[in-house]
C-alpha cells in the first residue's frame, strides 16, 4: 500500500504494522518507522511519484553487480 508519511515528508510502501508504529520502505532500499497517525493513503500523484522513483533507481543501477 502506497502511503505518505507526514512526519518524514516522504512517500513509501507499508511493509509492516506493529502497535502504534508502521515500517515503511522505498524501492531504493531506504526503510524507516513512523507513527501510524502520521501516515495517510497516498494520492494518485504520490503513487506516480513512487513509480518514477522506482524507474529512476532501476535505470541508475542497471548493469551494476549487487
Amino acid at each position: 500500500m502506497v502511503v505518505f508519511d507526514r512526519a518524514h515528508d516522504m512517500v513509501g510502501v507499508v511493509d509492516a504494522f506493529g502497535g502504534q508504529m508502521v515500517t515503511l520502505s522505498r524501492p531504493t532500499g531506504v526503510t524507516w518507522q513512523s507513527r501510524s497517525a502520521a501516515v495517510r493513503p497516498g494520492t494518485a500523484y504520490e503513487r506516480r511519484q513512487l513509480r518514477a522513483i522506482t524507474e529512476l533507481w532501476k535505470q541508475q543501477h542497471k548493469g551494476l553487480a549487487r
